[in-house]
C-alpha cells in the first residue's frame, strides 16, 4: 500500500482511496483522448476543402467519415481482447504512435483513394484508446471512483473537440489543411514519451496483461474443432465477398460486409456450445461475454448514444457552415482575421469558435456526469443506481437538439446544441462504468465489442445523414432522430439491468 508521502507500486492508499499517481495517470489518458479526437476531428473541420478538392457531395463525404469509423469499429473487438492480455503500457504507446503516424500520412495523400486508406489506418490505431483507458481505470481505481476517472479521461474527447476547431481552422487558414494534419499528428509522439516514463518504474507491474488460461490436458485438443473453424471461416469468407461486391453495387456493401462479420461473430459465439469454443482463448472469451444479459443491454445503450455523439462530432461544423447564417459572429471573426492576418474565411473562423464553445459544454458534461454519480454514491445510493439517476437527467437534456430546425435565432440554437452535447457526454461517462462491471476478467473485450457496435452503426449513419442533407437541404430531420434515440438505450438499461442485484464481476 501507499502511506503518506511514500511511493510504492500500489495505485490505492491504506484505506482504499486512489493515490495522486492514479489520478495523474487518468489525466495523462485525458491527454491521449484529446489527441485521439484532434486527429480524427481534423477531417470534419476541413470538410469544405475536401469536398471542393475531390468534388464530393455530402453523401460522399459521409463515406470519407465512415472510412475511419468502420475500421475503428471493426478493430475495437480484437483491440479489447488483446488489451486484456497484453501489457497495456506498451499497447497504449504503440497505438498512439500508430494513429499519429497515420494522421501525418493523410496530409500527403495525393488522391481520394490514398486519403481513404490513411483514414482507415487511423481508425485501426485509435480503436485501442478506450479499451486501454478503461482497463487502466478499472485496474488502478476503486469502484466508487471509476465514474470520475472515466469522466476525466473521456472528457478529453470534448476538449479535443474544443481545441481542434481553433487549431485546425487557424492552421488551415494560414498554411492549408495538409499542414494542420501534420501539426496535430506530431503531438502524439510527445505523449508516447511521457506515458512510457510515468507508467514505468515501480508501477510497471500494474499494467501487465492477464495471461490466458493454459489448456488442460483433459480438454484434449488445444485448437477449435474442424466444424467450429469451418463455421467461423465461412462467416469471414461470406463477409469478404459481400464487402468486395461494392465494386458492382456501391460503397454500402463494405458496411454490410463488416456488419455481417461483427454481428455474425457474436451470433456464432452465442449459438455454438461454450465447450466447443474452449480450444481458442478469443473464442472462449467471446462466448462467455455474449451469454451475459447485461452485455446485450449495454449493446443497445452503446449504439444509441454513439450515433448521437458521433453525429455531433462529425457533422456539427458542416451544419453550422451550411445551415446557419451566424451573422452575429461574422464582424468579430473579420476583426480576428484582420488582426492575425490569417487570410481565412470569416464564416470558417466563426464556425471554428462556435464548435469549440459547444464542445466545451460537452467537456463540462463529462466531468459533471462523473462528479454527480460520485456525490450520489456518497449520499447512500449504490454506485449503479447513482449512475442510472444521472443518466436519466442526461437523457432529458439530449432532445434539446430536436428543435434546432424550427428555431431562427442562432444564439438559441447554439444553446440547444450545447445542452445536447453536455447531456450526451455526461451519459457516456456513466455508461462506461456500467461496461466495466459486466465482467472484470473481460473488461477490454466487452468495451471493445460495445464500442465496435456503436461505431459500426455511427459509420453507417454518416452517409445517411449526408444524403438527407443533400435531399432536404438541412440537417433538421437528423437532429430529431439523434435527439430521441438515446431514450431507447436508457429504457433498456432501466428495465433490464436488475439494480437490486449486487454486482458480481467474473
Amino acid at each position: 500500500m501507499i502511506t503518506t508521502g511514500v511511493a510504492s507500486s500500489e495505485p490505492t492508499d491504506s484505506v482504499g482511496r486512489a493515490t495522486a499517481w492514479a489520478w495523474g495517470i487518468c489525466w495523462l489518458m485525458f491527454a491521449s483522448t484529446v489527441l485521439n479526437y484532434m486527429d480524427r476531428q481534423a477531417m470534419t473541420l476541413v470538410g469544405t476543402q475536401i469536398k471542393g478538392e475531390f468534388r464530393l457531395t455530402n453523401a460522399d463525404f459521409g463515406w470519407v467519415l465512415a472510412a475511419f469509423q468502420l475500421t475503428y469499429a471493426l478493430f475495437q473487438v480484437p483491440a479489447g481482447f488483446l488489451v486484456d492480455r497484453w501489457n497495456v503500457r506498451w499497447s497504449y504507446a504503440i497505438a498512439v504512435a500508430w494513429w499519429s503516424l497515420a494522421g501525418i500520412a493523410a496530409a500527403y495523400a495525393p488522391s481520394l483513394a490514398i486519403l481513404l486508406l490513411m483514414r482507415a489506418l487511423l481508425g485501426v490505431g485509435e480503436s485501442f484508446n478506450w479499451p486501454c483507458a478503461l482497463r487502466v481505470t478499472g485496474t488502478i481505481l476503486p469502484p466508487a471512483d471509476r465514474s470520475l476517472g472515466n469522466g476525466i479521461f473521456n472528457s478529453g474527447a470534448a476538449i479535443g473537440a474544443v481545441i481542434t476547431p481553433v487549431v485546425v481552422t487557424l492552421l488551415t487558414a494560414r498554411y492549408g489543411w495538409r499542414t494542420a494534419f501534420v501539426a496535430v499528428g506530431a503531438l502524439g509522439f510527445l505523449w508516447v514519451g511521457v506515458w512510457l516514463a510515468l507508467a514505468g518504474g515501480p508501477f510497471r507491474d500494474v499494467f501487465r496483461g492477464r495471461k490466458a488460461p493454459a489448456p488442460s490436458e483433459e480438454d484434449g485438443s488445444q485448437s477449435l474443432s474442424p466444424g467450429v473453424m469451418l463455421a467461423f471461416g465461412s462467416l469471414i469468407a461470406i463477409s469478404v465477398i459481400v464487402a468486395l461486391s461494392s465494386y458492382w453495387i456501391g460503397r454500402s456493401a463494405i458496411w454490410w460486409g463488416i456488419a455481417l462479420l461483427m454481428v455474425g461473430l457474436l451470433a456464432l459465439a452465442r449459438v455454438i456450445p461454450l465447450s466447443a469454443l474452449k480450444g481458442a482463448p478469443w473464442a472462449e472469451s467471446l462466448g462467455s461475454v455474449v451469454r451475459m444479459r447485461r452485455f446485450w443491454i449495454l449493446a443497445l445503450v452503446s449504439v444509441t448514444i454513439n450515433v448521437c455523439w458521433h453525429f455531433l462530432v462529425n457533422w456539427l461544423p458542416t451544419y453550422l457552415k451550411e445551415d446557419r447564417e451566424l451573422a452575429g459572429l461574422l464582424p468579430l471573426a473579420r476583426q480576428f482575421d484582420a488582426y492575425f492576418r490569417l487570410g481565412g474565411s470569416s464564416k470558417e473562423l466563426s464556425v471554428g469558435l462556435l464548435t469549440a464553445i459547444l464542445f466545451l459544454a460537452a467537456d463540462f458534461g463529462n466531468l459533471m456526469g462523473g462528479t454527480l454519480s460520485r456525490w450520489l454514491s456518497r449520499l447512500g445510493m449504490t454506485p449503479q443506481r447513482a449512475r442510472a439517476a444521472v443518466m436519466i437527467g442526461c437523457t432529458l437534456l439530449i432532445p434539446s437538439g430536436v428543435w434546432v430546425g424550427a428555431i431562427k435565432s442562432d444564439a438559441l440554437v447554439v444553446l440547444m446544441i450545447g445542452l445536447m452535447a453536455m447531456g450526451t457526454a455526461a451519459f457516456m461517462a456513466n455508461y462506461f462504468s456500467f461496461a466495466q462491471e459486466v465482467s472484470a476478467s473481460h473488461t477490454g473485450l466487452i468495451v471493445g465489442v460495445l464500442g465496435g457496435l456503436g461505431n459500426l452503426c455511427a459509420a453507417g449513419f454518416h452517409p445517411v445523414a449526408g444524403a438527407v442533407k443533400d435531399a432536404a437541404g438541412s440537417f433538421a430531420p437528423i437532429f430529431v432522430i439523434v435527439g430521441l434515440l438515446p431514450f431507447l438505450g436508457l429504457g433498456a438499461l432501466l428495465v433490464g439491468w436488475s439494480f437490486h442485484e449486487e454486482s458480481k464481476p467474473v
